[in-house]
């Protein structure tokens, strides 16, 4: 969908990256022990089968699940192969990204993960529609791994913050020249 302005534009091509099975990702996915999964993009309805492959086995096993889209839930809806991810989701937000209706932040009443206010937060579940899931402060995660692996996750200004942390203080050269 390119949407301008949006925080993943690294995620629009089709191309690169490293093609796994979804057994793969499940197994990845079993192995982290996470309590859920969230799909975004690029947009993920464009490997639909795939995307609804996984949502079912996560699902099932017992894991949460949030998707993001830039469909409408009505265009989605239209999508073959749709119904098989919908009946695994816990909360789809739909929505294009309008730079045009931004989000306030959510600090002062918008609302967490969320870019425009023309996206809607759909609940199929209960397991995501605790209303301050979805209020307050977005925030970045790092996590330092046991081998020591850094990882930072979160939304694209608060990575960058935290990664700025972790490199220290820049130091600015100057040069100056004395006749």
């Amino acid at each position: 969908m390119r949407c301008p302005g949006c925080c993943n534009p690294a995620l629009f091509p089709a191309v690169g990256g490293e093609a796994l099975a979804v057994t793969e990702i499940i197994a990845e996915i079993e192995a982290a022990d996470v309590e859920g999964i969230t799909v975004l993009g690029g947009e993920p309805l464009e490997q639909l089968p795939a995307v609804a492959e996984l949502c079912a086995a996560v699902a099932a096993g017992g894991r949460g699940v949030l998707v993001f889209t830039g469909h409408t839930l009505a265009e989605a809806r239209a999508l073959p192969g749709f119904d098989r991810l919908w009946a695994s989701v816990d909360t789809l937000v739909d929505g294009r990204f309008d730079a045009r209706m931004p989000e306030p932040d959510p600090g002062i009443g918008g609302r967490r993960f969320l870019g425009s206010r023309n996206q809607v937060i759909h609940h199929r579940s209960s397991r995501y529609a605790d209303a301050d899931l979805w209020t307050g402060q977005n925030r970045g995660e790092l996590r330092i791994e046991a081998d020591g692996r850094v990882s930072v996750h979160g939304f694209p200004e608060q990575t960058r913050a935290l990664l700025r942390l972790l490199q220290g203080p820049q130091l600015a050269s100057t040069s100056t020249k004395r006749s």
